[in-house]
């Protein structure tokens, strides 16, 4: 990031900015807002999950992908989303490294909260991938045929491919709100976690 866009950033008056990528990325990449306040390192993927792990390798599409974060990372998931209702208010940044699949789950759950339609959750997530035709376009200059071969099915934004992830949820939980509440979110947190989404 340049220190343009980091001072763009702060000049919205962020509350909050949460990154969602392990200890271990964050040596790859600058982090432009260590230090500051609003500022928490809080990693979606549980570290040496071998279930995780598994679920992830086995992985052939995004859908794939996302169906085994929220199997497996679902107590991540919801201290993440605790984080972004305990915020001071102001905007609430959240990133991973591309920002697309652990960003765009979260997204698409907060999308799901705050009443958006599905349809809406899933055109969100597809203009992600207008953003992201140099990243990956990066990605495939600096790996082999092999390696690139392996990572463009997940190169992706397909609307589909994101809500599979929430009909997964209807399909096991019985929705997004019966799933976050198992794992301790409650629905008085979800409701005011709502309002919060649907005012800004």
């Amino acid at each position: 990031m340049s220190e343009q866009g980091r001072a763009e950033l702060l000049a919205l008056g962020l509350s909050r900015v949460i990154d969602l990528r392990d200890r271990r990325e964050r040596l790859v990449n600058a982090l432009p807002f260590l230090g500051r306040t609003e500022y928490l390192n809080l990693p979606l993927l549980p570290w040496r999950v071998r279930a995780m792990n598994e679920a992830t390798a086995a992985a052939r599409t995004n859908a794939d992908l996302y169906r085994a974060h929220l199997d497996h990372a679902a107590n991540n998931i919801v201290t993440i989303l605790g984080a972004v209702l305990d915020a001071p208010p102001g905007p609430v940044l959240i990133h991973c490294h591309a920002g697309k699949d652990r960003t765009g789950l979260i997204a698409a759950l907060c999308g799901e909260l705050a009443g958006r339609t599905r349809a809406q959750i899933g055109e969100d997530y597809a203009r992600t991938g207008e953003e992201l035709t140099g990243f990956y376009a990066a990605q495939r200059e600096r790996k082999t045929p092999e390696g690139w071969a392996a990572l463009e099915p997940f190169s992706h934004t397909r609307a589909e491919e994101i809500l599979a992830a929430l009909s997964h949820l209807d399909e096991k939980w019985g929705g997004v709100g019966a799933y976050l509440a198992a794992y301790g979110f409650s629905a008085e947190e979800q409701a005011t976690l709502a309002a919060r989404l649907q005012s800004s």
